[in-house]
C-alpha cells in the first residue's frame, strides 16, 4: 500500500485520505479518484469541515424502489391522488423491476420515458409519472435515504410539451337535446345537473342531500378538487329537478342506483348515450366545458364563471372561455362595410344591451357567491328535457 504525504495514500489506483473529524476521531475515506490533485482538494474540504465542526455524513444504506414505494405511499396515503401514484409505481416496477434508487440516473429515466412513448402513452401521463417519482426521491433525501446530489441530477430532465387542453363542448341546444333524450332515466338528472352547475363528475357522484339547500337555492360543496368549500347557486330547472328527485329518505345520495347505492362509475351508460346522440369524442367532463363556454357566450363575466367553477384564479378559466367558430366568424364580420353590425356602427354610442343572465352577489356564512337570476322570457341555458319547474324558485 503506497503512502504519500498530506494524509493521502493509494489503494491500487484510487487515492484515499485520512484526517481527524470534528470530534478528533481519525477517519479513513476513499477519494474516489485516481487523480492526485482531485484527491488533495477533497482532503482540504474534509479538513475545512472538521474546523467548522461538521461531521461527515453517515453512510447511506442502499434503498430499493419497492422499499421507497412502501415508505412513500405510507406518507401520502391520505391524499386523494394516492391511487394514481400507486399506478405510477406499478409501471416503474413493470419496466425496471426493483432497482436501487441511487441507480436511477437521467439516462435511466430518459430510457423509461422513451419506452412509455413507444407504448403509446401521451406526454401528459409521462410527465405525471415523472413528477411522482421525483417527489418520492425528494422525500428519500429528506429522510436521509438518498444523497441530495443524486436527486438534483434529475433536474436535467425537462417535461414533455403537453398538448393544449380539450376544447370539446356541446355546440348548441340541438346537441344538448339529443344527448338528454339518449340518456336513461338514471343518467339524465346527472347530465342536467352537470350542464346547469359545471360540477365535476366526482362532485356529482358524491353529492348528498345534506349539502343541497332547497330553501336558499344553493349546493354547498364541502369536498372539492382544490380542497376549498364552494357554494353553487342553482336555477329553477334544478330546483324543479331536485324537488321531484328524492324518493327515499333513507338514502343520503342525490344520485344513486335502484338499491340506493352511490354510483361508482357512469362511463359506460354515458358513452352509450353519446353514441345514441351521435356525439363523437365527447366525455362527461366536457359537460363542464359546455357550462363554462355557454355562460361566456351569453356575456357572463370571466370572474363570475371562474367563481362558479371553483377556480382559485380567473386565469385558470381561460381554457373554458373559448368561443365557437361561429361566434368568432360573427365577430370579424363587424369589419364588413355591408354588415348591419359593421365597424362604422360601433363608432357611435350604442344603447345599453340587456344581459341574458344576471348574477348577484350573495353572502352566506361568510362565503361570497353569485346567484343566478332568470329574467322573464329568457331562454333556458339548456332545454328543460322534461324537468319543468313545478313553481317559482323564490321559495
Amino acid at each position: 500500500m503506497a503512502r504519500s504525504t498530506k494524509g493521502l495514500y493509494k489503494r491500487g489506483h484510487v487515492w484515499w485520505m485520512t484526517y481527524c473529524d470534528a470530534i478528533g476521531t481519525q477517519r479513513f475515506e476513499s477519494c474516489k479518484t485516481s487523480n492526485k490533485k482531485d484527491a488533495e482538494h477533497r482532503l482540504v474540504d474534509r479538513r475545512k469541515e472538521a474546523q467548522e465542526g461538521l461531521l461527515p455524513a453517515a453512510p447511506i444504506k442502499p434503498l430499493s424502489l419497492d422499499e421507497l414505494q412502501q415508505r412513500y405511499l405510507d406518507v401520502v396515503g391520505h391524499q386523494r391522488g394516492v391511487a394514481t401514484k400507486q399506478i405510477h409505481f406499478a409501471h416503474f416496477a413493470r419496466v425496471w423491476g426493483n432497482p436501487l434508487i441511487h441507480t436511477l440516473t437521467v439516462e435511466v429515466l430518459d430510457q423509461y420515458r422513451g419506452h412509455r412513448r413507444g407504448e403509446g402513452v401521451g406526454p401528459a401521463t409521462i410527465n405525471r409519472e415523472m413528477a411522482t417519482l421525483k417527489h418520492a426521491l425528494s422525500k428519500a433525501v429528506e429522510w436521509k435515504l438518498l444523497r441530495k446530489t443524486a436527486r438534483e441530477e434529475l433536474t436535467a430532465i425537462r417535461k414533455y410539451q403537453e398538448p393544449d387542453g380539450r376544447l370539446r363542448y356541446l355546440s348548441g341546444e340541438a346537441e344538448a337535446e339529443r344527448l338528454l333524450q339518449a340518456c336513461g332515466d338514471a343518467l339524465r338528472p346527472l347530465v342536467v345537473t352537470a350542464l346547469h352547475t359545471g360540477m365535476r363528475k366526482g362532485e356529482l357522484l358524491g353529492l348528498t342531500w345534506d349539502v343541497v339547500d332547497m330553501t336558499h337555492g344553493f349546493i354547498r360543496l364541502k369536498q372539492t378538487k382544490n380542497g376549498k368549500a364552494r357554494a353553487l347557486p342553482f336555477n329553477e330547472t334544478l330546483w324543479s329537478l331536485f324537488s321531484g328527485l328524492r324518493t327515499r329518505q333513507d338514502v343520503p345520495w342525490v344520485f344513486h342506483d335502484a338499491e340506493g347505492r352511490r354510483h361508482k362509475d357512469i362511463r359506460l351508460p354515458f358513452d352509450g348515450a353519446c353514441e345514441g346522440a351521435g356525439l363523437t369524442d365527447f366525455h362527461f367532463h366536457d359537460l363542464r366545458h359546455t357550462f363554462a363556454s355557454w355562460l361566456m357566450m351569453r356575456g357572463v363575466p370571466l370572474a363570475t364563471v371562474s367563481n362558479l367553477l371553483g377556480h382559485t384564479s380567473p386565469t385558470m378559466t381561460l381554457r373554458y372561455a373559448h368561443l365557437s367558430p361561429t361566434h368568432l366568424t360573427s365577430a370579424v364580420r363587424v369589419l364588413d362595410p355591408h354588415s348591419d353590425r359593421s365597424l362604422d356602427s360601433y363608432l357611435t354610442i350604442q344603447p345599453k344591451q340587456t344581459p341574458e343572465a344576471v348574477f348577484v352577489s350573495v353572502q352566506h356564512d361568510g362565503v361570497e357567491t353569485h346567484k343566478y337570476l332568470a329574467r322573464s322570457g329568457e331562454r333556458e341555458l339548456v332545454p328543460k328535457a322534461g324537468f319543468e319547474p313545478a313553481h317559482p324558485c323564490g321559495r
